[in-house]
């Protein structure tokens, strides 16, 4: 069992497959995300920024190929740790993931105890520092043509519009070049909360939280425009028991 959760990112076009994979990923007690297409998986890599991937080979559209070199070409991406899933179990495949860039090729059918032991392997053996700093105070973003260093506990939230991301102030708004997944990790998870795809909030600036729909919230915040933020049913609990209520 993981001390500090890590994220493992499951791009498998099966449902039966991803199912089982996930499950037991989280009795290991991972964190999991699942996507079902190649194009899906390199738009969740951006936003999650996954400490792992397993990857499918035979994707519709874009496959598994494609999207492994799509990662290992961009700098952002290139150093997170990939196995590859396939019924391909052929020399020639194999040898093609591994020049390719993977860190594991794994023939299916597999057994869940055989690909939990690759999996703990590459993590062990491609262990990256973490990215969250305890220490850090700032963050360097733009706004116009200056850079600034944004003090973090003067940060509202941060959101996605776009392909930006955002950080937001009581008097400003400034754009960083870290994904919203790259914050999520570098922001103390005592004090920052990820309430939706597209938004982490600073807990010590919410306000109100209200149930506006069936299955849906939204929180208030405390900067002066009191910016209201979505926030879903799952997260609303998770949030609830973070602040024991």
């Amino acid at each position: 069992m993981n001390d500090e959760k890590q994220t493992v990112l499951v791009i498998e076009d099966e449902p039966l497959i991803s199912e089982m994979i996930t499950k037991s990923l989280r009795l290991e007690g991972f964190k999991v995300e699942a996507a079902s297409t190649g194009e899906e998986g390199l738009q969740k890599v951006k936003d999650v920024a996954p400490d792992l991937v397993l990857l499918d080979v035979l994707l519709p559209k874009l496959d598994g190929w494609e999207v492994l070199t799509l990662l290992r070409d961009d700098s952002r991406t290139r150093d997170i740790p990939i196995i590859m899933l396939t019924a391909l179990a052929d020399e020639k495949s194999k040898v093609q993931g591994l020049r390719g860039g993977a860190d594991d090729y794994v023939t299916k059918p597999f057994s869940a105890l055989e690909l939990m032991a690759r999996v703990e392997a590459v993590l062990k053996r491609t262990e990256r520092p973490s990215h969250r700093d305890s220490s850090r105070s700032q963050i360097p973003a733009r706004k116009g043509d200056k850079i600034y260093l944004v003090n973090i506990d003067d940060i509202n939230f941060v959101n996605i519009q776009r392909e930006y991301t955002y950080l937001h102030t009581d008097t400003d708004r400034f754009l960083t070049n870290h994904t919203l997944g790259e914050l999520e990790k570098m922001l103390d998870p005592d004090r920052f909360f990820r309430a939706h795809r597209g938004y982490i909030v600073n807990l010590r600036k919410v306000q109100e939280i209200t149930k506006v729909g069936a299955s849906s919230y939204e929180l208030t915040m405390g900067d002066p425009a009191r910016s209201k933020i979505p926030m879903s049913r799952r997260q609303s609990s998770e949030l609830k028991k973070i602040l024991n209520m």
